[in-house]
């Protein structure tokens, strides 16, 4: 498989970690089909736009979090990939891909997105970056 450039939707409270993953992404290739900070806006754009990816923060404006984003996107057959510093054990499996904890670097981000989508459809994600586990 190629490694194909996503587009992807970034789904981010914090709006330096935001900027961070939307520059390292662009500057990577790849199109950035939106930046949300909470479900209703996540699930809108995800709807709308039907981005290859999401990079999903687990804590989200709002009283949806970003498992709730996940189970959507599940829905909509969206992959996904959490980005959060609450990558807790039992949490959002068989929801989103895998878990990037944070902090991370741009570099384990593309590693990353690059892995995340490979466990996506179904392929052995190659070599993971130190930050990131599986969780399907």
């Amino acid at each position: 498989m190629s490694e194909a450039l996503l587009r992807i939707l970034v789904v981010e409270d914090e709006f330096l970690v935001a900027s961070m993953i939307e520059d390292t992404l662009l500057d990577a290739g790849h199109t950035i089909v939106g930046v949300e900070d909470d479900f209703a806006g996540a699930v809108k754009k995800a709807t709308d736009e039907r981005p290859d990816f999401v990079l999903l923060d687990m804590q989200l404006l709002g009283a949806k979090s970003g498992i709730d984003v996940a189970r959507e996107l599940k829905l909509l057959g969206i992959p996904c990939l959490f980005t959060t510093g609450n990558c807790a054990s039992g949490r959002g499996e068989n929801l989103a891909v895998g878990c990037l904890h944070k902090p991370f670097t741009p570099n384990d981000l593309l590693s990353a997105v690059r892995a995340g989508r490979r466990i996506a459809v179904g392929m052995p994600p190659g070599p993971l970056p130190r930050t990131m586990h599986p969780l399907c």
